[in-house]
């Protein structure tokens, strides 16, 4: 009886120890070592900005460093086919927008990568509120002005972006094509020379980020008709969206994180997590804000469904304006 029992005792514990065991490898398995978000965009810019706010606040969740390395070039499409071939182990993320996910395989017609199939949704973190604005001399006030201004004199009004294909062109191409304008393309290399060019007078409008349209218009320098996103933004209660004018134009890019197909979906998950709980960090939400982005975090399911709907909306405004770049 004794042995019986004694030899019962052991297994029990035997298991225990190897459940414990079990349970702790699973435990430590993700992340055991530091992990980097690329962010195909130059450093400095607005992207980077945001993307280092939230690797900062995910290593704190995770209590794991985070290295940001960025990675310019050809519309950020270096930096996404560097992260669309690197292992699928949740170490090598991408943090990057709708320009170079969304839009740019609509645009280009050699993309190294397909963007639907060699990534997996990870978090949206937020969107980016963009609005448009025009020139003072034009004299209008709101949106509707503009729509009957640009009626009234067909292609003879202009509007600048930073690049054929980038967000800003294609946002104005999606209001072109809802209310059915004629009105001029006229590309520049970024966005501060095609704000430069507006406020001079040589383009008439320009659709971009709310955190670049604001300080000019509070200047006087500019005339903002409205946000093309889903509500106004909390930073600047004032400025009403197109939609509340009766224009249904939602152009708002996204920022969100990525990971290469094939990355474990228990890792996904935990990084998920860790950065939607990232953005509710005082000192992170306050650098996301000030960064001009809505915080409207997403895990990744729900991010992969937006993913969809975001992918055919910027589509279906690039194959009707028939917006081509080499």
């Amino acid at each position: 009886m004794h042995s019986k029992y004694g030899k019962y005792t052991l297994r029990t514990l035997l298991a225990a120890c190897l459940t414990s065991a079990s349970l702790g490898a699973v435990a430590a398995t993700y992340p055991t070592h530091a992990l980097k978000f690329v962010v195909p965009y130059n450093a400095g810019g607005g992207t980077d900005v945001l993307a280092r706010a939230v690797a900062q606040g995910t290593s704190k969740v995770l209590n794991q460093s985070i290295v940001v390395d960025n990675r310019p070039g050809a519309s950020g499409m270096i930096g996404a086919d560097m992260v669309a071939k690197a292992a699928p182990d949740g170490y090598t993320l991408v943090a990057t927008a709708s320009d170079t996910h969304t839009i740019n395989p609509h645009v280009y017609p050699k993309i190294p990568y397909n963007a639907p199939k060699d990534f997996v949704p990870v978090a949206r973190v937020g969107y980016l509120p963009y609005a448009m604005v025009v020139n003072t001399r034009l004299g209008i006030k709101d949106i509707q002005g503009y729509i009957d201004l640009a009626k009234k004199n067909p292609g003879k009004l202009t509007y600048a972006s930073w690049g054929v294909g980038s967000s800003s062109h294609v946002a104005m191409e999606m209001l072109n094509v809802n209310q059915q304008l004629d009105v001029l393309h006229v590309p520049y290399t970024g966005a501060a020379p095609a704000m430069t060019a507006l406020i001079g007078g040589q383009v008439d409008a320009l659709f971009v980020p709310l955190s670049l349209a604001k300080p000019n218009a509070d200047a006087g320098k500019v005339m903002i008709m409205g946000l093309a996103a889903p509500k106004r933004f909390v930073d600047a209660p004032e400025v009403p969206t197109m939609v509340e004018q009766g224009i249904q134009v939602i152009a708002s890019p996204w920022i969100g994180i990525l990971a290469p197909t094939g990355t474990p979906a228990d890792n996904i998950n935990v990084l998920s997590d860790a950065i939607v709980k990232a953005t509710a960090i005082p000192e992170v939400a306050a650098a996301l804000t000030k960064g001009g982005l809505e915080i409207a975090p997403q895990n990744a399911k729900d991010f992969g469904a937006y993913l969809v709907e975001d992918y055919k909306a910027w589509g279906d405004t690039v194959h009707a304006a028939n917006i081509k770049a080499e």
